[in-house]
């Protein structure tokens, strides 16, 4: 008895049905790839939404950095993104001005990190491995200013969200 026409057959149909799976998969793939990519974005910009919303408490006002890092990073964790606050004091060389600031840094859905404080309409994105000296400069615009900076590692260590 020749069974090869019947083998083919079931050979040809196995091909099929491999294939199909594969495609399948593909797709699936494909579909979360995507997913994940708009729940990023989403997050990226809920949280910026929330950090530039200017009803929050200290938000453009001089002087109001701590009521607007607590309020900010209260509504920050109440909608599952979380970071840190950053403090540090600062002093204008070569004159008597000196003062504390700080702000936030938080993370998003794809793993950027975003710093934003009271003075500043929206948040600022991290450079990767960047220390938290540099977010400072990075915040202020001007790495160059004649102003020294020292962060309050005491706080610093005890400030997450």
């Amino acid at each position: 008895m020749n069974t090869a026409p019947m083998d083919c057959l079931c050979l040809n149909r196995l091909r099929y049905l491999k294939i199909s799976c594969c495609a399948g998969l593909i797709v699936l793939a494909s579909v979360l790839g995507c997913a994940f990519s708009a729940f990023a974005a989403l997050a990226d910009v809920a949280a910026n939404r929330i950090a530039e919303d200017a009803t929050i408490k200290g938000k453009g006002k001089d002087g109001a950095c701590m009521d607007y890092a607590i309020a900010l990073s209260s509504k920050l964790a109440q909608n599952g993104i979380h970071g840190r606050l950053i403090f540090y004091r600062w002093h204008i060389r070569n004159t008597s001005i000196t003062g504390s600031h700080v702000f936030v840094a938080y993370l998003i859905g794809d793993g950027n990190e975003w710093i934003v404080d009271n003075e500043i309409a929206a948040p600022k994105k991290v450079p990767l491995d960047a220390t938290p000296m540099q977010l400072v400069f990075l915040l202020s615009g001007d790495p160059s200013a004649p102003v020294d900076v020292d962060l309050e590692d005491g706080l610093n260590r005890l400030s997450f969200f």
